[in-house]
């Protein structure tokens, strides 16, 4: 799991990867209250192969600001937070795995 550096958000490899894909594709001017449809989720998803908006975000009623709009603050905490994108999931989880082993 990723913890980003001001908050307590915990994101997971899939999670942290789905992030990714909105700071590649949505503009930076998009900021913590900005809220994103659940097609515009799914579209997103299905560009890059999964085939539903992601249930840890459509699924979370404290996301909701409408009517089928979410927010998701983890994008501008990424921006904020995030010197070089980690990508490579396989990567993801060796660190874990170190970290884990060192703090035991």
């Amino acid at each position: 799991m990723t913890t980003t550096n001001n908050t307590n958000i915990t994101l997971k490899p899939r999670q942290l990867q789905f992030i990714q894909w909105m700071d590649e594709h949505y503009p930076s001017t998009v900021d913590a209250d900005t809220t994103f449809s659940r097609g515009e989720l799914r579209i997103l998803a299905v560009k890059n192969g999964v085939k539903w908006a992601p249930a840890w975000i459509v699924k979370d009623t404290s996301r909701q600001r409408g009517r089928g709009e979410y927010v998701v603050p983890e994008l501008a905490e990424y921006r904020g937070n995030v010197t070089a994108p980690v990508t490579d999931e396989a990567a993801e989880a060796r660190a874990e795995d170190i970290l884990e082993t060192a703090m035991a």
